[in-house]
């Protein structure tokens, strides 16, 4: 995967979440809470989910391998509209880490909450712990579940052994709240021992070790850094021997083989590696993996990628030239700066043309470093320097003028070094191609009608069609076939479902697009990782696991639906072509219809326009011209319309599914000349046959270019109503002798103002003596 697909999240977050889905959406369920935050590997615990329209639910959805069941020790339970509980069982081996989880009833499909996987037990939060007088004591280990109140604070209690090394962490931007957390240990008498603000690479949430001199009773602060609050202000705490981590080390595993993993973070003293081997699922490209100190009760984790390349793992000393490692080009390389000054090489083989990329991979999963790539000639001379890419880690692409050794050299910004500086170097061939990024993460579609997302695109070296689906779909369910057309960057796609698809399943689906690029077929499945900062209140970097989640439902019936007729209008240049949108109304839905284009910029290629209008008050349908003029690109292309009907104070909308747009040459003319020969004083019978662009209608008239001197053409004309006319030939007696081999015919025609050509392939025409 090139790092355009990697850095597709930073250059996609100004995407406008496209979904839409009539009515319904309003009805979907919500998650906002869940008490507990957590499950234990191997446990089996009943989860309270809180929210709106969860009554009914009929199925939970996990990100993690877990059963699922309505509690049965719940009395009315999945008849509150504002709280379920599930019972969750957790296999022994789950991973540790940051999940998420969904819940489906026969309105949809809810967008997805995160939730933890952790060894440590759950407790939650009592309401009076606001003063360190009325601290809440704690028992070690534990996570404690809570939120913090507008300029409030939290307080803990807990007793530590003298010499005793405790880590406390807090899970709050990267659980998608909005808390900026700080927090403060302090002794019996109120001193403040330690802090933790920011730390790096953990998306702004609080984290630290620390070893108490005294034996004692001790106390934890923890607020917003700006004293807001709220209760969706929420935290995980969690207090233990974990090692303080943020990233594993390496940052990536091959595919199906066995990996020791061990981690860098702010305290990975007496780690435990651990050894797994990665999936060979070729879906998966990130796992949460974690691990212990010797002897601990509790885990830190972190996100590994899962790549179908080697991953090198640098040695030192390779600060100097003649210290570099030597690499195989196209291995991933991983290393970290663990002392001041800190410089690592990596010296490989290149071959003349070889066009590679080198993308940074750090911040986006969880490492605090800003890592400044270079890339060397042999002769030390420097040809290419990268540090960040807009909000995201950056990188070089390089295409190698001659055969020889070159040098990559990375250097951590700041010059700041320990064991979490960590840093990878994806290191792909650099091909023509894409990386998609969708809308949204979740799909309610309604039964009997349709739903849309906009899907994105990032081009590399590509700018021909894409053609996009949603892949995974179930039966009953459609996604007319869409195309991102040459020169465009997006696309409205829909999905359409028949009306006796069953509500109440989530079905995981992809939205992927496909291109034939050079010689072979280029493929890539669409992230949703902007659409999950835009619901998880814009925490950095949302959970790698889940950037490919997408996860469709099925809502009620929509209010009303339209179709189109045809659903494929194939026009050109200065042509038009006419749609007719048909409503099926329901009693209620009696009012005007109005249509619109969408997105309303955009939402058709330059040069196209539609002329769009309501469906009147009572009537059932509505023609609608679509037109290209002169600077329109040829191609096929995806419109969607959406109608919204009005009446009294209720507003309902239904997505029209994609239109496909073709816009082609007027036509195309054929000389079919037969045996290619007449005799002088004799004729011959040829014929012209014109393909039509099925919007260019009128008569064609057609003229002969560079006949042979002495051969004459009858006027020539193709009907409105025809593709093809014979020609008459003459050739005089005193023609000349000989063969023309570049004989053309033109085809004219006007439609409207416009003026259309085109000109046949030359052919060969012999003229022989009589």
């Amino acid at each position: 995967m090139n790092a355009f697909s990697y850095v597709r999240v930073a250059l996609s977050l100004s995407l406008t979440i496209g979904f839409l889905a009539g009515s319904s959406l309003a009805q979907s369920p919500s998650i906002s809470g869940t008490s507990p935050q957590a499950i234990r590997p191997g446990e089996s615990l009943d989860v309270k989910l809180k929210g709106g329209s969860l009554a009914g639910a009929t199925e939970l959805w996990s990100s993690f391998p877990c059963t699922a069941v309505l509690s049965p020790d719940v009395k009315d339970n999945g008849t509150n509209a504002a709280e379920v509980v599930y019972r969750l069982s957790v296999p022994s081996e789950a991973y540790v880490g940051v999940h998420a989880i969904r819940v489906t009833t026969p309105k949809g499909t809810s967008a997805l909450r995160l939730f933890c996987v952790d060894d440590l037990p759950s407790v939650a939060q009592q309401a009076n712990n606001t003063s360190p007088a009325t601290a809440q004591e704690l028992k070690l280990p534990v996570a404690v579940d809570g939120s913090v109140a507008s300029l409030g604070r939290n307080y803990y209690k807990f007793h530590a052994d003298a010499g005793q090394r405790i880590s406390f962490e807090v899970l709050a931007r990267r659980l998608g709240s909005p808390l900026d957390p700080m927090i403060r240990i302090l002794d019996a008498g109120g001193r403040e021992l330690t802090y933790s603000d920011d730390e790096a690479g953990l998306s702004g949430d609080s984290q630290l070790s620390h070893t108490f001199g005294t034996a004692g009773d001790y106390v934890l602060e923890l607020r917003d850094i700006s004293y807001r609050g709220g209760g969706n202000f929420n935290y995980r705490l969690r207090i233990g021997d974990f090692p303080c981590v943020s990233v594993p080390y390496p940052m990536g595993a091959k595919r199906g083989e066995q990996t020791t993993i061990a981690f860098a973070g702010l305290d990975v003293v007496d780690f435990e590696p651990v050894t797994l081997t990665a999936p060979s699922d070729p879906l998966i490209h990130w796992i949460t993996v974690g691990g212990k100190r010797a002897g601990g009760q509790s885990s830190g984790f972190a996100t590994l990628a899962v790549t179908d390349r080697d991953e090198f793992v640098e040695t030192e000393p390779n600060n100097e030239a003649d210290k570099s490692n030597r690499v195989t080009l196209g291995a991933n390389v991983n290393g970290r700066f663990d002392e001041p000054g800190d410089v690592d090489r990596f010296v490989f083989s290149a071959k003349k043309g070889q066009a590679m990329e080198f993308a940074s991979l750090t911040r986006r999963q969880g490492s605090p470093c800003d890592l400044v790539l270079r890339l060397l000639k042999s002769d030390g001379a420097q040809v290419s320097e990268v540090d960040d890419s807009g909000a995201t880690d950056g990188f070089i692409r390089y295409t190698f003028p001659d055969d020889g050794d070159y040098t990559l050299v990375a250097a951590e910004r700041s010059q700041r070094f320990g064991s979490q500086f960590a840093y990878r170097v994806v290191v792909t061939e650099n091909k023509p191609g894409f990386a998609l990024a969708a809308s949204a993460d979740t799909l309610n579609v309604p039964a009997g009608g349709t739903a849309m997302v906009t899907v994105t695109s990032v081009r590399n070296g590509y700018n021909g069609p894409i053609d996009v689906s949603i892949a995974g779909l179930p039966k009953g369910l459609a996604s007319v076939p869409t195309i991102i057309g040459p020169g465009q960057n997006s696309v409205v796609l829909t999905v359409t479902a028949q009306a006796d698809v069953p509500p109440g399943k989530a079905q995981p689906v992809r939205v992927v697009g496909t291109a034939k690029v050079g010689d072979g077929e280029f493929q890539a499945t669409a992230s949703v990782a902007a659409a999950l900062k835009g619901q998880l209140n814009a925490t950095p970097f949302p959970p790698r696991i889940l950037e490919a989640a997408s996860v469709l439902g099925i809502t009620p019936k929509p209010a009303f639906a339209v179709r189109a007729e045809p659903a494929e209008l194939i026009f050109g240049k200065n042509l038009n072509a006419t749609a007719k949108l048909i409503v099926d109304r329901p009693e209620g839905i009696d009012e005007a219809i109005s249509l619109a284009v969408t997105p309303e910029k955009n939402g058709l290629p330059a040069g196209i326009t539609a002329a769009v209008k309501a469906i009147g008050k009572g009537a059932n349908e509505v023609q609608i011209v679509f037109s290209a003029n002169d600077k329109a690109p040829l191609g096929a292309f995806t419109g969607v319309l959406v109608a919204t009907h009005k009446k009294e104070k209720t507003t309902t909308t239904s997505v029209v599914p994609g239109l496909k747009i073709v816009l082609k040459a007027p036509m195309q003319i054929v000389l079919d000349i037969g045996v290619g020969k007449l005799k002088a004083g004799t004729q011959l019978k040829v014929k012209a046959v014109v393909e039509r662009n099925p919007a260019l209608a009128g008569e064609i008239v057609i003229a002969f270019q560079k006949l042979p001197k002495g051969v004459t053409a009858a006027e020539a004309k193709i009907a409105a109503d025809a593709n093809e006319v014979e020609i008459l030939l003459t050739a005089a007696q005193d023609a000349q002798v000989g063969s023309v081999a570049d004989v053309t015919i033109t085809a004219q025609t006007t439609v409207g103002k416009a003026k259309f050509s085109a000109t046949s392939a030359k052919v060969a025409l012999a003229v022989e003596a009589p």
